[in-house]
């Protein structure tokens, strides 16, 4: 049974929580705070001890009562002085703590130290240390839960009714989930007969895809999302627009943690869970351990007598995929799945990123109604008049039906993956549904911050004391992206170094980032994208630090060794040339060749290279081909002209940076 609190006998008995905290402590009971718990006799006895105490003071003379009085408050005084109770918002930071108690938050976190608790100002302390804090001031604590506001609490999801004549059969949507390299990439490769995995950086998926497969009277829609842990929201977003979900569970490897939280997301989503063990083929694979295993978590599969299928498969042989594909089909038909075809269409978007010479491009999977070229629809805050429609294979569709995903383009800005997306009758409703949400938005978005606020923020922070923060401006390919690495970089603050994403959008680095990082004294971070020439040139002559990723765990890794290395990461990879490209021609033998010019540094014949369109990077490779004139040269220095031939790509156009990549000293 839970325990009183000294504050809530207090009330109870109409007296101040003081007079309750002397007298258990005169009666040996080892209570601290207004906060502390009594047990039901200690309860018992505070309250006898004031009963005896009522008799004792009806009986004795007035002088005698005078004099007991006044002991007793000077016993109070002596260990209470002055004690007074605030209410304290659960989680307040030493920011939050300094407009209670009218201190300076710098003399709060110094106090906080001497406790020997390491925070910095705006870290969220426990009820335990602000407790502890407070109790050197005199102040009794009284918590109050604290109310965080979400996205969703201010852009509603739109709930549509629908009669049962009006509904048809649609595609199951699948979210394939489980933990890194347990092969749910490889698995949907072998059912739609693509190598998808093969184009993702090490090997490991980046983004969310959809696909969709024929199989069935209606086919079958896949979500494949990452199992890297820093992608958590991407999985649950996934799970919030799925049907149905496929557990992958490597034979060899069993449960880990992001199995686990694959299964919560599920069950928070209330959908049908079907368990694919794989890598069934491999001499160590042990599947009736893995399903014992999966007891643990309420997952127990039909032949141990639960309603959970299990599919024994190898992803890489294709063995058991066939009757994985029935299950989904026979799972699916039992849910009933159907919509509304004939109204205006409705989805979610599941990732949006920017596209050369497409610009703002998403990836959305309708659920109601029928998605036309040249309809109109909002997304919280974006509104777009649907240009194109390609299918996961980029082929162009006029239209798509409930259950199928797709990527449109036409949008005014990126809209944020995880909306809900409306089609209305005209380009004016839409237009007005955006900037309403865009109004409700603006105080929740991060990006709503100006350069001028950041700057105020931060020169009050290094104003207030010596305090060890990093500033990172995050920069990436995709939305969904920015939102998980955001979400990683976050969760590596530690007791003395707090780090703050003051700046986090999609794109390529360009100057303003480079102005808002030097204001702000950040670190600029950037994932599948580069600086342009402007933006390095202005980042070396302020000695902005730029770091560049492509594959996830590489940057969070990165981020973590330099926090607790005092930001000293060793490089052996430099930019030791950029080359503007001015046009292209073919040649013999060569292929494509980008006729340009050597904007910095040099180029060097087998040297690493890599392609960006509008600051994106759309290859890595190296330089197959280097000439002057008519020439094969080994060099060529900055300010001449040359011809490049990159091993294996053609796609150069005019316009694009070749980065040439070098081997520097660590």
């Amino acid at each position: 049974m839970a325990k009183k609190r000294i504050h809530q006998l207090a009330k109870e008995l109409d007296v101040a929580s003081a007079d309750i905290l002397f007298k258990a402590k005169e009666l040996g009971i080892q209570v601290k705070t207004a906060s502390s718990g009594l047990t039901e006799d200690e309860e018992e006895l505070v309250k006898l001890s004031y009963k005896e105490d009522s008799i004792l003071e009806e009986t004795e003379t007035e002088v005698e009562e005078v004099k007991e009085i006044e002991e007793v408050s000077n016993e109070k005084n002596e260990d209470t002085k002055d004690i007074n109770i605030v209410e304290v918002t659960e989680g307040s930071t030493p920011e939050d703590l300094s407009i209670i108690i009218e201190k300076d938050s710098t003399e709060i976190v110094s106090d906080l130290m001497s406790l020997g608790i390491m925070q910095s100002i705006t870290s969220s302390l426990s009820n335990e240390e602000i407790e502890k804090l407070l109790e050197t001031y005199n102040i009794i604590p009284e918590f109050t839960e604290k109310i965080e506001i979400k996205r969703s609490d201010l852009v509603e999801e739109i709930q549509f009714e629908d009669k049962n004549e009006q509904l048809k059969t649609r595609s199951p949507i699948i979210t394939v989930m489980g933990h890194v390299d347990h092969g749910k990439t490889t698995l949907l490769d072998f059912i739609r007969k693509e190598k998808v995995a093969d184009n993702e950086a090490g090997g490991i998926t980046q983004h969310v895809g959809a696909y969709k497969v024929d199989f069935g009277e209606t086919g079958i829609t896949f979500i494949d999302t990452p199992g890297h842990e820093a992608f958590t929201q991407m999985r649950a977003r996934g799970a919030n627009v799925t049907d149905i979900v496929v557990l992958v569970v490597a034979a060899d490897d069993g449960i880990m943690p992001q199995t686990i939280e694959a299964i919560n997301h599920a069950k928070s989503a209330n959908v049908p869970i079907i368990v694919a063990i794989n890598k069934c083929d491999l001499p160590e694979a042990n599947p009736s351990l893995i399903k014992a295993e999966l007891t643990k978590y309420e997952i127990i599969s039909e032949d141990l007598g639960g309603d959970i299928p299990v599919v024994e498969i190898s992803a890489l042989k294709g063995d058991g995929i066939d009757d994985l594909l029935e299950t989904l089909s026979l799972v699916a038909e039992i849910e009933e799945l159907k919509a509304n075809f004939d109204t205006f269409a409705s989805g979610y978007i599941i990732e949006s990123r920017m596209e050369v010479g497409k610009g703002n491009v998403s990836t959305v999977i309708v659920t109601r109604g029928i998605l036309k070229q040249g309809d109109f629809i909002y997304s919280g805050s974006s509104f777009c008049r649907v240009k194109s429609i390609f299918d996961h294979a980029n082929n162009n569709q006029k239209e798509i039906i409930p259950g199928t995903p797709a990527d449109i383009i036409g949008w005014d800005n990126s809209p944020t993956a995880g909306d809900q997306f409306i089609s209305v009758k005209t380009q004016k409703e839409a237009k007005s549904m955006a900037e309403k949400n865009k109004e409700i938005l603006k105080n929740f978005d991060d990006n709503s911050y100006s350069a001028e606020s950041r700057v105020n923020e931060m020169m009050k922070l290094l104003q207030e004391g010596e305090l060890t923060s990093v500033n990172i401006i995050l920069k990436a390919d995709t939305n969904g992206s920015v939102e998980a690495i955001k979400d990683g970089i976050l969760k590596l603050s530690t007791e003395e170094i707090n780090i703050q994403v003051v700046h986090s959008a999609v794109g390529g680095i360009v100057l303003s980032d480079i102005d808002l990082a030097s204001a702000t004294n950040s670190i600029i971070v950037g994932f599948n994208v580069r600086p342009d020439s402007q933006a390095r040139n202005m980042g070396q002559s302020k000695g902005i630090d730029i770091r560049t990723y492509s594959i996830i765990y590489e940057l969070l890794d990165d981020i973590k060794e330099a926090i607790l290395g005092q930001m000293t990461i060793k490089t052996e990879e430099a930019v030791i040339g950029m080359v503007d490209v001015k046009t292209t021609f073919r040649a013999p033998k060569v292929g494509v060749v980008a006729g340009s010019v050597v904007s910095e540094g040099k180029v060097l014949i087998n040297s690493k290279a890599r392609l960006l369109r509008d600051g994106v990077v759309i290859y890595e490779g190296s330089i197959a081909s280097l000439r002057r004139f008519k020439d094969n040269v080994e060099t060529v220095n900055e300010g001449l002209e040359c011809g490049i031939g990159l091993v294996d790509y053609k796609d150069i156009k005019e316009g694009d940076v070749i980065e040439v990549l070098g081997e520097v000293e660590i």
